[in-house]
């Protein structure tokens, strides 16, 4: 991981054989931080854009078990990131304060690695709030550019 500023792709090499294949991830080689909690998405009807907020502090990383994600991410520089997290060898880094928006294709079923528990103050779920933040982004980006 070169950014952690930044969404990003992480590929995973699966171990092959006849029988199969063996994905896996390894903190910190693959997570760029120590797991605190898991959670994933199923039976999502297909087309339904899920996410929809951003997270102050916390950090994830996504990985599309079965079927197709299409994530959209926005972050506070205004920057515009699209992934199609379409196999289990993609894992997607979220970084906080970036605004996610996931589109689920038919079956999806998405795996949420997170650096902490769940906390409900730590969502920013209402867009103007971002917009908000990506504003004082700017003027302090300008401030010190000065």
């Amino acid at each position: 991981m070169k950014d952690l500023s930044k969404p990003e792709l992480i590929f995973l090499k699966p171990n092959k054989n006849e029988n199969g294949q063996l994905h896996f991830m390894e903190e910190p080689t693959s997570i760029p931080f120590a797991v605190k909690r898991l959670f994933w998405l199923d039976r999502i009807t297909e087309d339904v854009t899920r996410g929809i907020h951003a997270h102050r502090e916390e950090l994830q990383v996504l990985v599309c078990l079965s079927g197709r994600v299409t994530a959209l991410l926005e972050n506070l520089a205004g920057e515009k990131f699209s992934f199609e997290l379409d196999s289990p060898s993609k894992a997607l880094f979220v970084p906080s304060m970036v605004w996610t928006e996931f589109t689920f294709g038919k079956g999806a079923v998405l795996l949420g690695i997170s650096d902490r528990q769940f906390s409900e103050e730590d969502y920013i779920r209402q867009r103007e709030e971002f917009d908000s933040f990506q504003k004082n982004f700017a003027l302090n980006s300008q401030t010190i550019a000065n």
